[in-house]
């Protein structure tokens, strides 16, 4: 008995120690280098917001209190960032990047020049788990679901492929709507301002937490929300419909809730997938310190940016989920689509 005591000592001892040394190693390596928050949009965007917002906290919690700094790298729907970091790295621990939380759906779809596979991100957390809504403007005839249903209305998109794209042809497709789909807009200041032009009624899918932040048009009533998309209500849009509700029998369901999941993952932050074990460890751990941080409370509080935190487990949980989609939901999804 006493000599398994004493070696039961020796290995508690021994592995506080090896503790301590894996801690100093981490705070000595970033000390020494800076982490980069590399977000797959241009400046200015809800993703940047967020990006933003967590750099000037998280540092805080990282051994060594590295500097942090944000890159934009922007193209092809967050699809070049998700690629340069699966492919080049750096895999060192000192790059998380934030790219479109459709980038697990985009892979299930098959959709061209993707080379990563979002099962192996190292998938760190998200500061909002979110629903898309499709809306119109004040001037548009459509101002409810319904009327959607009835009249034809003009839906701006960036392209095929984005959500501002699929969304409304799925609902062409399973709803019944009458959405006109125009692309060939950049991005969202280039839609936002076609929309107020009167070019285009409204888009299919946006956020609604970056709808509320981007401008003043929610509180001061210059928007009619059509329809939510994601897991689950938004808390202060009880009366808007979910898209899964309106689904006209199981089959349809199923795929309006295979493509409802990519809201659900937010603003997502991840390393890229060969990044050492610690130095994920160490990295989601400050991620989920900052979340409750007093200041970085206080900033998205400031600056309107919704909070309800999920973890990098609930994140690969559902990018799992997604890409586990049964062939025939898949494919169903993919027709609606076009």
């Amino acid at each position: 008995m006493r000599t398994f005591i004493a070696g039961s000592v020796i290995l508690l001892v021994s592995s506080g120690a090896a503790v301590r040394a894996d801690e100093k190693l981490l705070a000595d390596f970033y000390a020494r280098n800076k982490i980069t928050i590399a977000v797959g949009f241009s400046p200015g965007g809800n993703y940047a917001l967020y990006a933003r917002a967590v750099s000037r906290h998280i540092g805080r919690y990282v051994p060594g209190a590295p500097e942090v700094i944000v890159q934009n790298m922007p193209g092809a729907g967050s699809r070049v960032l998700a690629n340069n970091l699966y492919v080049r790295g750096p895999q060192d621990g000192t790059m998380i990047g934030v790219p479109n939380q459709g980038i697990p759906m985009d892979q299930a779809l098959g959709l061209p020049g993707i080379q990563y596979d979002a099962r192996r991100f190292q998938w760190i957390g998200s500061p909002n788990q979110e629903v898309n809504v499709a809306w119109t403007w004040q001037t548009s005839k459509v101002k409810s679901l319904d009327d959607a249903r009835r009249i034809e209305s003009v839906m701006g998109t960036t392209g095929p492929g984005s959500p501002t794209h699929y969304y409304p042809g799925v609902m062409n497709a399973m709803l019944g709507t009458k959405f006109k789909i125009v692309s060939g807009y950049p991005g969202s200041n280039e839609l936002d301002g076609a929309i107020e032009k009167g070019e285009v009624d409204g888009r299919g899918a946006v956020s609604w937490a970056a709808l509320k932040v981007t401008s003043d048009w929610v509180k001061s009533g210059k928007v009619n929300i059509l329809v939510q998309i994601g897991a689950a209500k938004a808390a202060d849009l009880p009366d808007v419909p979910l898209l899964t509700e309106l689904a006209a029998n199981e089959s349809d369901r199923a795929v309006l809730e295979f493509l409802s999941l990519a809201p659900a993952l937010g603003r997502p932050f991840f390393m890229p997938p060969n990044t050492p074990a610690e130095n994920v460890t160490t990295i989601r751990a400050a991620f989920v310190k900052t979340m409750s941080d007093a200041a970085f409370v206080e900033e998205t509080s400031r600056s309107r940016l919704d909070l309800n935190p999920i973890t990098g487990d609930e994140l690969k949980r559902l990018t799992d989920k997604t890409l586990a989609a049964l062939p025939a939901v898949i494919e169903a999804a993919r027709k609606a689509i076009q």
